[in-house]
């Protein structure tokens, strides 16, 4: 979740942001209509309108919005740009834009719902032929040594620390990515590209790819690192590869179960895959690392040949460690039944049907479940909350 110090952050890239506005500059034609996803405190919304939009709609679920109306507002811009709070996906707006642009990235562009936000902007609220902000991003990877985080990764939960056997840590933290600012240093491998993400085409929110390396120099592999290379328009690029200037996204790195001893000539191959599942991405990657391996030339299937180092499978799903009541409660056949606390959130939903005030809800909370509610505080603030999550304010 952002707060202000983290859009501050974001607006301080001192790469990132003046790319953006070439480009938002670049699109902004007098009299035209821009539509900006993620608005944040509304940066990109009001150099738009000051720029010459004739109208921009500037769309943000967190509070960072509120300071973005009331920043318009104080530097007289505030007439033009309609601040809409809420999800891209669930706004519909009485024209279509003529630009869009925006920044839900994560360290890579595979980043929650990313990807069918950006397909329900364009295809539902961009014009035919309209801008696109960015255009569109490729992802790379590289073999990379990174004792120093791999190490606050599995240190922890070395077996000899306490004398205790903590592989089921180890193994949940290793099929974790984490975010990192790698030097050029840390490569073992040159880069390839695992994909590329053209956001003007209809995407599908899943991706996979295999990749093969050749290791440069000797030293000890400890994963992968992940970097986007961003395309916002043609000739308005930059990139958060290792060894360029550090951007605020930083790289991903995917750790392997186990550090690996490599030398020049080496292969590593993976197959990563990404699967948006519940506005969250599953990565899978599977890594294998051959000594000395050369590609066969006889081969028709590319196999490498070489002795095996290492193998290993890996998924952020390993990484969610489940007991039975998870797996009970998530069964198929389990007959759910609610316990006090969706009683609770049942009743506050089924009065919110605009008939009662949020605290007149509150007392009737207290009054029917006296033993959670020990204060008309404790109700009170229940209500708010539920008021706050699904209510229609706009309904009145």
């Amino acid at each position: 979740m952002y707060d202000i110090h983290d859009f501050g952050k974001m607006l301080a890239d001192p790469v990132r942001t003046p790319a953006y506005l070439d480009a938002l500059r670049r699109a902004v034609t007098p009299g035209c209509t821009v539509l900006e996803i993620g608005t944040g405190t509304g940066l990109f919304a009001m150099l738009a309108r000051r720029w010459g939009a004739a109208k921009v709609y500037a769309i943000e679920p967190l509070e960072a919005i509120e300071v973005g109306r009331q920043t318009a507002s104080a530097n007289g811009l505030a007439d033009g740009i309609e601040f809409i709070r809420g999800l891209s996906t669930e706004v519909n707006l009485p024209q279509r834009a003529d630009v869009l642009v925006s920044d839900l990235r994560g360290p890579l562009p595979l980043f929650q719902a990313h990807i069918p936000s950006i397909n329900d902007a364009r295809d539902r609220l961009l014009a035919p032929g309209g801008v696109q902000i960015p255009a569109r991003d490729t992802i790379r990877a590289a073999v990379v040594e990174a004792p120093v985080l791999y190490g606050g990764l599995v240190d922890p939960w070395r077996d000899d620390l306490f004398g205790l056997d903590q592989k089921a840590a180890r193994n949940i933290v290793t099929n974790m990515w984490r975010q990192w600012w790698p030097g050029p240093q840390c490569l073992l491998t040159a880069s390839r590209d695992w994909t590329t993400i053209d956001y003007r085409k209809t995407l599908e929110p899943h991706f996979s790819g295999e990749l093969s390396w050749t290791v440069q120099r000797e030293g000890t592999a400890h994963g992968l690192t992940l970097w986007f290379d961003a395309v916002l328009a043609e000739g308005i690029e930059y990139s958060n590869a290792p060894g360029e200037p550090k951007l605020i996204y930083g790289n991903a790195f995917f750790p392997f179960s186990e550090p690996v001893r490599v030398t020049p000539g080496d292969r590593v191959r993976s197959r990563i895959r990404a699967d948006l599942v519940r506005n969250q991405y599953v990565w899978t990657w599977r890594t294998l690392v051959l000594a000395g391996a050369r590609q066969r030339e006889d081969s028709s299937d590319g196999e490498a040949a070489g002795t095996v180092k290492a193998t290993f499978v890996q998924s952020t799903f390993f990484a969610l460690p489940m007991g039975p009541r998870d797996l009970a409660t998530q069964a198929s056949d389990h007959r759910p039944r609610l316990n006090e606390a969706g009683h609770i959130q049942l009743k506050g939903l089924g009065l919110m049907d605009g008939s009662m005030s949020v605290g007149e809800i509150a007392d009737d909370l207290a009054r029917e479940f006296p033993a959670r509610f020990q204060t008309s505080a404790d109700a009170s603030h229940t209500a708010r909350g539920l008021s706050r999550e699904y209510s229609d304010w706009r309904a009145g």
